[in-house]
């Protein structure tokens, strides 16, 4: 009988720390989305600073404080290499851009873009196996919005893989805001595994 009383009370104590740990996994959740919120907030406000004050704008504070600026950029999850041409071969990776305003929202850019594609082999130097730079007027033109979600679409052609020996590489994307001059950069894995 004390045997029984025993393990009814340490099946209820461990009842009592997964529920503990469950709230605490809740807790840290919401601490974290409460400072990536607050992160966004603080970097648009920057922007805001940043930007050159027409008289109009100054004169309406309310449209001031509410226009939207460039928190952050992303490099979408949905990122790969693909082969166009059938040969076998990866011959270009596919980037999506995803830049948000303080509240986390998708917002457009206008700016210069630059993406830069390498590979790094744990006993060799960083290889570049491609890279782009897209003007303002190019950036416009890599706006997408489906149902596959809102995003720029930036192609990244592969020049240089020959010998290439590596299961992925590392997106790295800067975008310079063209009203502000503020850089903003993004940095995501992305696999090299031929279909």
């Amino acid at each position: 009988m004390l045997l029984a009383t025993l393990f009814l009370t340490a099946c209820m104590g461990q009842r009592e720390l997964g529920q503990e740990n469950d709230r605490l996994r809740e807790r840290v959740l919401e601490l974290e989305t409460q400072l990536l919120r607050k992160t966004r907030e603080s970097a648009e406000a920057q922007a805001r600073l940043q930007r050159p004050e027409s008289p109009a704008a100054a004169a309406r504070q309310d449209v001031q404080a509410n226009t939207p600026y460039v928190a952050e950029i992303t490099i979408g999850r949905m990122s790969h290499a693909r082969d166009t041409d059938g040969d076998g071969e990866l011959d270009e990776l596919l980037v999506y851009i995803e830049p948000v305003d303080g509240w986390g929202r998708f917002m457009q850019i206008v700016g210069t873009l630059s993406v830069h594609a390498a590979v790094l082999p744990p006993d060799a130097d960083a290889q570049t196996i491609g890279r782009v730079q897209l003007a303002p007027s190019d950036l416009r033109r890599a706006y997408r919005s489906s149902f596959t979600g809102t995003h720029y679409t930036v192609t990244v052609p592969i020049t240089s893989a020959e010998g290439l020996d590596a299961d992925g590489c590392v997106v790295y994307a800067e975008f310079v805001d063209g009203s502000t001059g503020l850089r903003y950069v993004a940095e995501h894995g992305i696999g090299l595994t031929p279909p």
